[in-house]
């Protein structure tokens, strides 16, 4: 008994984060321990009108959290009503409509140390706002209506870490707008439409780490911020209006890792842009470099030369169609995911890349109009966790492609023209963790489903295939795969091949065999009905040609004169003596009126009796 008691205490103690551990809780909330065994407060439910309600708060919470939905939106304000709780250490209000953050509304919460008051109507801030919070690292003040601030604005904040103003109004920063902020280790700027960054600003925050200003309409940065800010980790300027970098561009962010370029207007990589170690040193701790949706149409061979530390690349949605096996060279180490999605690059000559770099283990090719794949394409890829051929055109997908990437862990194969898939392909993908098959084209009937139907429950990949939708027939478009039977399917109502295929010349072939002898038998029977019909054509021509010969031997027999017969008899009467052909020129008596027809008539007897050329004719004479 006292064990089972103590079994249940020990329960109840492992499942306290999720109960309720005593003292005051709004009924409007609920309260908890987090992840890290701290008082929490949460009020997510929407609807709160001022004033917060504090009073109903155990004094010892140590976390609030006060949001809501975006159809319940709150309407809050705060002031200085936060010096009771004694242990404070964050403080979430988002999404609550707050105009102001108010004069010394947190002086005397020493141990507050992030404050979070994202998605609100605040429109300035001022130095004031933030006095009392001399310990406080993280401040988020994203996706408000700030337009400007002035210098010296967060000067009471001396041991800030992070700060984010992402997605304000701010179109200039002032010098000294971050002064006392020595200790600032991240800002973030982006979605402000900054136009230029003043290198005055930065003088103030020179052990930054991590710095982005992703959609602040830049077109170029004075390269003496980058001077300014030698421990940069970390620089994220896509989504701006980059038309070019200089080959020298980043050569005094000697520690930089992580460089976002996405989203530019950038044509080229020029030469060691992104590696130029020389005297001046160079990005050789690269390990991330982002050019996605820019408008490259070429990297030269040597764009990336000493980049011997780089893990990510991804120059996908891009204008290249061919691509420089030496650009990958210097990669060969270290690459680990590559994307080139949306690119006119042949399949060819990514092959020949993916033989230069073995070790990856994400590859993205989406959206770039494949529809066969060699079937070595992956021959040198064992370590291959992640594949995305996501947005292409393939229809048929052997499972010996797969054959040499054992570790695969997830594969995408949506929006592509799949329409029904194979029992080998089923087995091999089911050893696979996660699949992405939505977006084909499937065709619900016996010939594209029978496989799948046969899966659906046995195996993992059946899971994926039951959330699929029928395109077609028509009488089955939008059904759920997971909810048909062989019951509810028609036999073949394409005329696609079904499924199945061979290699031929490393390219796919389909040979599915019901659906080959299927057409070889219509093509047989339509032969076979063909050649009845010609043949009896034969026949019919045959006995009318017989018919109207015989009649036409009857009809002018009479004309046929001793000479005629002697035709058959002696063939050589109608020659003359040098053996050419004897004939005669019969002058035409135009005089004379033709001889009159014989009239042809049916007789009786008694009447052929009384006729004397016919009488004489029977006699034999």
């Amino acid at each position: 008994m006292v064990c089972g008691i103590g079994l249940l205490l020990v329960v109840l103690f492992i499942s306290l984060p999720q109960w309720c551990w005593g003292g005051l809780c709004p009924r409007e909330c609920s309260c908890f321990l987090d992840s890290r065994g701290r008082r929490q407060v949460t009020c997510s439910r929407g609807g709160l009108i001022h004033p917060i309600p504090i009073h109903s708060m155990d004094q010892q919470v140590e976390v609030i959290l006060i949001t809501a939905p975006a159809d319940n939106p709150n309407f809050l304000t705060i002031g200085p009503i936060f010096q009771q709780f004694s242990r404070l250490e964050e403080l979430h209000i988002v999404r609550s409509n707050i105009p102001a953050i108010g004069r010394h509304s947190f002086w005397g919460v020493p141990t507050l140390q992030k404050l979070n008051l994202t998605q609100n109507n605040i429109s300035h801030v001022l130095d004031y706002n933030f006095r009392g919070l001399a310990n406080l690292l993280e401040l988020h003040l994203d996706d408000n209506r700030i337009e400007s601030m002035p210098s010296g604005t967060f000067r009471y904040l001396h041991e800030l870490r992070v700060l984010s103003l992402a997605r304000n109004r701010i179109t200039e920063l002032v010098p000294r707008l971050f002064l006392m902020l020595g200790k600032l280790h991240q800002l973030d700027l982006s979605g402000n439409r900054l136009m230029e960054l003043n290198p005055e600003v930065f003088k103030d925050v020179q052990e930054l780490r991590v710095f982005r200003c992703r959609g602040c309409g830049l077109s170029n940065i004075n390269t003496l911020i980058y001077r300014l800010l030698p421990d940069l980790l970390y620089l994220d300027l896509g989504d701006n209006e980059f038309k070019y970098v200089t080959s020298d561009e980043f050569r005094y962010l000697r520690n930089l890792q992580l460089l976002m370029l996405d989203g530019n207007q950038l044509s080229v990589v020029l030469e060691r842009t992104f590696g130029n170690n020389g005297a001046s040193g160079g990005q050789i701790d690269l390990q991330t470099l982002s050019l996605a949706r820019n408008r490259l149409a070429k990297v030269t061979a040597t764009a990336f030369a000493n980049l011997t530390t780089l893990q990510e690349l991804d120059l996908s949605y891009n204008k290249l169609d061919r691509l420089e096996t030496a650009t990958f060279i210097p990669l060969t180490e270290s690459l680990r995911r590559l994307k080139l999605s949306g690119n006119s690059v042949p399949l060819s000559e990514v092959k020949y890349v993916l033989q230069v770099i073995q070790k990856l283990r994400d590859l993205s090719l989406a959206d770039m109009g494949i529809t066969n794949l060699p079937l070595g394409l992956f021959v040198y890829h064992e370590h291959l966790r992640y594949l995305n051929l996501s947005g292409n055109n393939i229809a048929h997908f052997p499972a010996q492609i797969l054959s040499p990437v054992q570790k695969l862990q997830e594969i995408d194969l949506s929006r592509n023209r799949f329409r029904g898939l194979d029992e080998r392909l089923i087995l091999r993908l089911d050893a696979i963790k996660t699949i992405h098959l939505q977006g084909n084209p499937w065709i619900c009937d016996l010939c594209h489903m029978a496989y799948m139907l046969n899966y659906m429950n046995k195996t993992t990949v059946g899971v994926a295939m039951r959330e699929l939708t029928c395109a077609s027939p028509y009488t089955l478009e939008g059904r759920l795969l997971g909810s048909l039977s062989r019951s509810s399917l028609s036999w073949c109502t394409s005329s696609d091949g079904g499924l199945g295929y061979m290699e031929s010349g490393g390219g796919i072939v389909s040979t599915n065999f019901l659906a080959e002898h299927s057409r070889l038998g219509l093509l047989a029977a339509g032969a076979a009905l063909l050649l009845v019909l010609l043949t009896g054509a034969a026949l019919l021509a045959g006995i009318a040609y017989s018919r109207h010969h015989a009649a036409h031997y009857y009809t002018h027999e009479e004309q046929r004169g001793p000479e005629h017969e002697a035709i058959f008899e002696n063939p050589a009467a109608i020659l003359d003596e040098n053996g050419d052909i004897k004939y005669k020129i019969v002058p035409l008596d135009i005089t004379k009126p033709p001889p009159r027809k014989k009239k042809v008539s049916i007789s009786t007897i008694d009447g052929i009796t009384k006729d004397t050329e016919l009488h004489s004719l029977t006699n034999g004479t």
